[in-house]
């Protein structure tokens, strides 16, 4: 379970841990997943040891295990602008001053 007093190091080796699992899941090898992803075996021995992810070769491992619903969770909800909200009321402000938070 991620804890936010989890070292980054941790989060990672936790993150590799994950993804051998649903390789494990999915019955393939460390070969047949970096060949179908597009990288490197190595690439995903280093991914399952939480060293050297890059980004991008973590999306391409997840769209070949069927993981990719996974990234739904950094999906995060718009704020509303006031501008958008002052048109919606029919108020149109005349100025808007900069917040100095």
């Amino acid at each position: 379970m991620i804890d936010y007093f989890m070292t980054n190091e941790a989060l990672l080796q936790y993150v590799g841990k994950q993804m051998q699992q649903m390789r494990i899941n999915a019955r393939l090898s460390q070969q047949q997943l970096a060949e179908r992803a597009g990288v490197s075996r190595s690439t995903v021995t280093q991914v399952e040891n939480g060293k050297g992810m890059k980004m991008e070769s973590i999306v391409a491992m997840l769209r070949v295990l069927n993981k990719l619903e996974i990234l739904n969770n950094f999906e995060t909800q718009a704020l509303v602008s006031p501008l958008l909200i002052a048109k919606q009321e029919g108020k149109t402000p005349k100025r808007i001053r900069p917040r100095h938070d």
